[in-house]
């Protein structure tokens, strides 16, 4: 037959808590009691007893199950932080037990272990709520090697970096375009909640968010499989938020890594709250071309273009305009039209013609 761990919990914290009534009833009676004190002291037991049956794994299988979900979730380097000021409260404690110790029973036998339990829990809330500065501060104390002794740039690989993608980013589908081209490094990190919300589209019963919705989908399983950047599935819990949103700013500010989204709201809650983020609305407007097709421009035309009867003037950043039929316009301004564009390997070339004259208004009789 399996026990379960609940049942023994209640089990050894009755007989705890039944020890400890016992022994409050015991140092409070006289050396031969009567029997009102017997009574009271089999009250106390019984009373120590009940409650420990009752709320042992409130007090212990819960905080527990509790402190390990949200460990998961904590980097390493501050678990580690948190445990060492747990290390100094204990090592405090040992020095507190002595004076307790000498103290009447029953404080002499269980305040040391309470001083002891205290002292670890403020050990660890201060290196928690301080670990930035103990971060500076063990840095500061690390010994400065000199020029000759530190290792070759290549012998120390940076770690990788993350990048989280939000669930516009992936339903807009660009971003599988961006990361082919090379110019982002690192790894993607898709969390549950984001792939959760996904599904959820996925199934909607509006005909626009359920095409969304599986459109993130297929785009995620591809990226997956062809992307030269490794895209990652984390599932951690973000305790204290609701809201995707809000997970993502909290994931994103304890990983200490960019959010890749076009939500514009999200945008600048996460600026409030520094972290930073990659849009990629802003990426394409980066990156859109200064002329258009069909745009008029007024140009200044410089020299003659290699066809016959071309002229040739520039753009602000140096790109060459090939107009047609310019070339008795050279030294002069003209408004032109943008005919076509065309990318070469060298550069952008742009052809336009000459804009048409306007027309005099025809005047009535």
């Amino acid at each position: 037959m399996k026990v379960s761990l609940n049942f023994v919990a209640r089990i050894v914290g009755m007989l705890a808590l039944a020890y400890i009534g016992w022994s409050v009833g015991r140092s409070l009676s006289s050396p031969r009691p009567d029997e009102l004190q017997q009574f009271a002291t089999q009250l106390l037991t019984l009373a120590g007893a009940g409650l420990g049956l009752l709320v042992t794994p409130r007090l212990t299988i819960d905080p527990i199950g509790d402190l390990l979900r949200r460990s998961r979730s904590v980097p390493l380097p501050d678990l580690l932080l948190v445990g060492a000021g747990a290390m100094i409260g204990l090592v405090f404690a040992v020095l507190l037990a002595v004076p307790l110790s000498s103290l009447p029973a029953p404080f002499s036998q269980f305040l040391p272990l309470v001083a002891a339990g205290a002292l670890a829990y403020v050990g660890g809330s201060i290196f928690s709520v301080r670990r930035h500065d103990m971060a500076e501060l063990l840095k500061g104390l690390r010994p400065r090697l000199d020029a000759q002794s530190l290792p070759a740039p290549d012998s120390v690989p940076p770690p990788p970096r993350r990048l989280l993608l939000d669930t516009s980013a992936i339903i807009d589908g660009r971003i599988a375009a961006v990361v082919r081209t090379g110019f982002l490094e690192g790894s993607l990190i898709v969390p549950a909640f984001v792939l959760a919300e996904l599904q959820q589209l996925a199934d909607s019963a509006d005909d626009l968010r359920r095409s969304k919705g599986r459109r993130g989908l297929e785009l995620l399983n591809e990226m997956q499989r062809q992307s030269p950047l490794p895209v990652e599935v984390v599932n951690v819990e973000v305790s204290g938020a609701t809201k995707v949103d809000d997970k993502l700013v909290a994931l994103a500010r304890q990983y200490g890594c960019p959010i890749i989204t076009n939500d514009f709201n999200l945008n600048k809650v996460a600026a409030l709250q520094g972290v930073k983020v990659l849009s990629l609305n802003i990426l394409s407007e980066a990156v859109r071309p200064l002329v258009i097709q069909e745009q008029r421009l007024m140009l200044t035309i410089r020299n003659e273009g290699n066809a016959r009867q071309q002229g040739v003037g520039y753009l602000d950043d140096g790109t060459p305009v090939i107009v047609e039929d310019a070339r008795h316009l050279i030294g002069q301004s003209a408004e032109v039209v943008v005919t076509r564009l065309h990318q070469t390997q060298t550069g952008r070339l742009v052809f336009a013609t000459l804009a048409p004259s306007p027309q005099p208004a025809a005047s009535s009789p």
